[in-house]
This record gives structure tokens, C-alpha cells and sequence, in this order.
């Protein structure tokens, strides 16, 4: 694992917390609201809302949300995650699994998202022909770095659960 992902994951562990905001806890993550109901969201929508962050270069926080045209979304990455996808709020990276399936690695999509109990990216396509090294978009931390697109390595990528979101379209 390189240095820049174990940060990306110690940065996301603080995810795994409840997610709303306790009243005279300052380290509670905070709620940021959209929608009334999770969006249907097609795989296109999922990397163009994605790149509007990496376009506009969003801080890393987990005490702070950002707002465009897709919403307003805790600037985390499981934030990340749930604003790519259109939920009603930021989740957290154990609460992803409730709007989303499990699938198996091979048949990841773009839009797609990787998910441990520490860290979440947007999955945006397959660097090689064996489907073991993914290219991800992730919001990582934890000193307000903006989100990246990478490529993880394939020992990386088995430490996550592929996960499909409930409403994405397929295009």
C-alpha cells in the first residue's frame, strides 16, 4: 500500500463515526443536507458529478461541506462517494452499504464504488486487461487535499468491497 493511500485511509477512518452532528462534540462528523430522496443517477452522471470535484479541487474535511450544482455534501470520502451517486446526504463508509449491492469485482461499472470500513472511492475504469488494478476517484485527506483520480494496485483494490448503487441507470 503506498504512503498516499494509507493516509487516504487513516483520513477516512473518522468516516466510520456516526454522521451526524453531536451537539458540544467538535470532532462529529457533520450532516449536510440535499435531497428528499436518494436520485436515480445513470453511470455517465456519476463520473460528471464526480469531476466537478475534482474540477473545482474541494478541500479534504470531514467538518465541512461543499455545495454546487449536485448539492451540498461533507467533503469526505465517503461525501465523495455520496454526492457522485445523488443521496439525500453524506453517508458514512459502514451507512454506503445501505443504499447500495455487493458485486462481484469483475463486473464493477464506472460509478461503481470501492468500500472498507476506513475508505470509499468512486470506481472509473479498469488500468489492465486482468481487472485487477482499478482507476478511482477518491476525496482523500487528511490536510485538505482535493480529490484525485488514480490507479490503486491490485493488493490495494482487494482490501475493498465492490459495491453498486440501488438507483444507478445504466446507460
Amino acid at each position: 500500500m503506498s504512503t498516499r493511500t494509507l493516509i487516504a485511509v487513516l483520513a477516512c477512518t473518522a468516516a466510520f463515526q456516526a454522521p451526524a452532528h453531536a451537539a458540544g462534540d467538535p470532532d462529529a462528523l457533520i450532516t449536510c443536507g440535499t435531497t428528499a430522496e436518494d436520485r436515480a443517477t445513470s453511470r455517465d452522471e456519476t463520473q460528471t458529478r464526480s469531476r466537478s470535484w475534482l474540477d473545482d479541487q474541494v478541500p479534504y474535511s470531514q467538518q465541512a461541506c461543499h455545495r454546487n450544482d449536485y448539492g451540498d455534501y461533507r467533503t469526505d470520502c465517503s461525501g465523495y462517494v455520496s454526492m457522485a451517486w445523488g443521496l439525500t446526504h453524506s453517508r458514512t463508509t459502514t451507512t454506503l452499504r445501505d443504499v447500495a449491492t455487493e458485486v462481484p469485482r469483475a463486473d464493477l461499472r464506472p460509478g461503481d464504488a470501492l468500500v472498507n470500513a476506513n475508505h470509499a472511492a468512486l470506481f472509473v475504469r479498469w488500468a489492465d486487461e486482468a481487472k485487477s488494478e482499478p482507476v478511482v476517484r477518491e476525496q482523500t485527506g487528511p490536510d485538505g487535499e482535493p480529490p484525485v483520480e488514480r490507479k490503486w494496485t491490485a493488493d490495494t483494490a482487494n482490501t475493498y468491497t465492490p459495491l453498486r448503487y440501488y438507483k444507478v441507470v445504466e446507460d
